[in-house]
């Protein structure tokens, strides 16, 4: 298993985990219920993060998180 990003948040993280497993690439999600931690631990320490299980997936799951990243945005 190999990390791949921090997400902000445990939604975030989720849902690109999820994502990630529908393109056929294998990932779960670590971390996900240390948020409660922040203040005893570092903050940047207890962001959830994505992990895939096979380390050859690495790039084409970074270039899908990009695409999401990017999606337009509506104006309000």
């Amino acid at each position: 298993m190999q990390r791949l990003v921090r997400a902000p948040n445990a939604v975030l993280a989720m849902l690109w985990s999820d994502l990630l497993c529908e393109a056929g690439m294998p990932a779960s999600v670590q971390r996900q219920y240390l948020g409660s931690a922040a203040g005893e631990l570092p903050p940047h320490e207890c962001l959830p993060e994505i992990w895939l299980q096979h380390s050859e997936h690495k790039e084409r799951a970074l270039a899908l998180l990009e695409e999401l990243k990017s999606l337009p945005q509506r104006r309000w």
